[in-house]
């Protein structure tokens, strides 16, 4: 696990990526990226798994549902467009968009990781563009950002 973890953190580097706010146990590594201070996604290794996640969350209060589902389909069709995988999860009180995209370590160099990270902060873009042209026109709550 050590060395994926220098591999992954090494390949950021070299990319002009920081990575911080990093939590490593024995069985997960979990850190934030992004350069500049701003966040770009986090990152995560599982010690059993053969490859790597990078994800952004975006919550919406649940008074927000029907924007949610008036806006659903245009997300997904983001997401499959720079083949990035998605995921809706409901709590009591919100809902989370969760966006991700998945590396082999296999084929991890620095190259994959810079087409998977351009992919994956495209898609970002295109969503965050879509919410704020909405904005305009709902009451839409810029803080449901946050990264895990």
């Amino acid at each position: 696990m050590k060395d994926k973890v220098e591999r992954i953190e090494a390949i950021f580097g070299e990319l002009g990526y920081d990575t911080f706010d990093s939590e490593d146990t024995e069985d997960m590594y979990q850190a934030s990226f992004g350069k500049d201070g701003d966040i770009t996604g986090s990152v995560f290794i599982e010690h059993d798994c053969n490859f790597l996640e990078i994800a952004y969350t975006y919550v919406f209060e649940k008074d927000e549902e029907i924007f949610l589902r008036d806006h659903l389909e245009s997300m997904m069709n983001i997401c499959y467009e720079y083949g990035i995988y998605f995921n809706v999860a409901r709590e009591e009180d919100e809902i989370s968009f969760s966006i991700f995209s998945k590396l082999y370590f296999s084929g991890l160099n620095v190259e994959s990781l810079q087409d998977t990270i351009e992919d994956f902060t495209s898609c970002n873009s295109e969503l965050v563009s879509m919410f704020n042209v909405e904005e305009e026109d709902d009451s839409f709550h810029e803080d449901r950002y946050y990264n895990e």
